[in-house]
């Protein structure tokens, strides 16, 4: 048998939790470019606030495989 269904509940709730951050890192991205181009910050802040949401969205396609490949696994 492939797993039982405590598990198939477990990587569903993972897999809402990790899209969630991705709407939340695309939001995020999107604040930080209007307010960037509102307040007038310098290419410095704005580079390192991209930085900071990219490494975010890195972090979710790295979870997402892991996900994927565990549901291989079980």
């Amino acid at each position: 048998m492939r797993g039982d269904a405590g598990d198939d509940a477990a990587r569903a709730a993972k897999g809402r939790k990790l899209a969630i951050m991705m709407i939340a890192a695309a939001a995020a991205f999107m604040a930080v470019e209007f307010a960037g181009a509102t307040f007038g910050w310098s290419n410095q802040i704005m580079g390192l606030l991209e930085l900071g949401i990219a490494a975010v969205f890195v972090w979710v396609m790295i979870e997402a495989y892991r996900l994927w490949r565990s549901r291989d696994q079980a």
